[in-house]
């Protein structure tokens, strides 16, 4: 019963994404029982890889609860770095499994271990049909397109577990084909060079998601980004400068964007709200979500350092 409560508080995307979850684990368990069995270094690595989509899945499911959470006292920006701090951790766990599997698997070329083909070759077989059902469970939503904001965040978070799940089938076929390979030509080594491609492929992926993940968790930005921004404020004719702006990257959908911008002190305040919101405008058509834009006089034209000046400013408004 507390399932069927549990299941019915979910939304549609998270009920898909819990379903294949459970699909996965039941996976993992049964290719890391069979492939410590059989022996076979690409089961074990497979299961791992699955694993580590279980974690990226879980994350998923969290996201989607937590994007709809909102800010709170404690958590004024909500959760919108947890899509990244997760990301970091899981690539980071998957690059160290990976690792431990290559030089496994490379010890295994200089040692070989007899592999069992037919026992690695049916345990792939139904990871694979798993994997590609999960796939589609995923993907026939992945496609139908939405137009409302939201949905269509969360529908790139279910995209990106698609496509771990149509991997994860690419990968699952490799074993089995490399299972029947041991079985027509017996040669036990196959098994360790699957292990090594699949790491090879696995670290690549997962480096570039940690290094994704860390500069986004270190405010890094996008250059070309910044400058289109900083470039949409100094094109509009009322602004006489732009400085102190700033650019960060949250979340794998999420822009936020600040900047001072300098007008004439003789525009009325009903004015400036103007010209802001037609920035603001602008600047959310360019992909900034977040927008804030602080106005300064000809005062602050030159000075850089303005991080404290504001209140100042705010008076001279008030004296006008």
């Amino acid at each position: 019963m507390q399932i069927n409560s549990f299941f019915k508080n979910l939304s549609g995307d998270q009920r898909r994404v819990a379903l294949v979850i459970l699909l996965n684990i039941i996976i993992v368990i049964i290719e890391s029982t069979v492939g410590v069995i059989s022996g076979s270094l690409a089961l074990l690595s497979d299961a791992w890889h699955n694993l580590s989509d279980v974690l990226a899945l879980v994350v998923t499911v969290i996201a989607l609860g937590l994007g709809a959470r909102a800010a709170s006292s404690t958590m004024t920006y909500g959760y919108v770095r947890s899509e990244m701090m997760a990301t970091f951790i899981n690539a980071g766990f998957l690059s160290l499994l990976m690792i431990w599997v290559a030089v496994e698997a490379v010890n295994r070329l200089l040692h070989p271990i007899p592999v069992d083909g037919w026992l690695t070759m049916i345990t792939a077989g139904i990871a694979l049909i798993v994997n590609t059902a999960s796939a589609i469970i995923l993907g026939g939503h992945a496609h139908a397109h939405t137009h409302d904001h939201d949905e269509h965040h969360h529908d790139l978070n279910v995209r990106a577990a698609f496509w771990h799940m149509a991997s994860d089938a690419v990968l699952s076929l490799a074993v089995v084909l490399g299972g029947g390979a041991m079985i027509l030509w017996g040669i036990p080594w196959i098994d360790s060079v699957l292990s090594l491609m699949f790491a090879t492929v696995i670290l690549v992926a997962s480096g570039k998601l940690l290094a994704q993940s860390f500069s986004s968790l270190m405010d890094s930005t996008k250059p070309a980004m910044l400058v289109k921004l900083k470039d949409l404020l100094i094109n509009n004719p009322m602004v006489i400068q732009a400085h102190d702006v700033h650019l960060i990257h949250p979340s794998s959908k999420e822009h936020y964007f600040s900047a001072h911008i300098v007008l004439d002190e003789t525009l009325s305040l009903k004015e400036v709200e103007s010209i802001i919101e037609e920035l603001r405008h602008d600047l959310s058509h360019a992909g900034a979500t977040h927008v804030l834009l602080q106005p300064e006089t000809k005062k602050y034209a030159q000075d850089n350092d303005t991080h404290c000046n504001g209140h100042i400013k705010h008076h001279h408004h008030h004296h006008e």
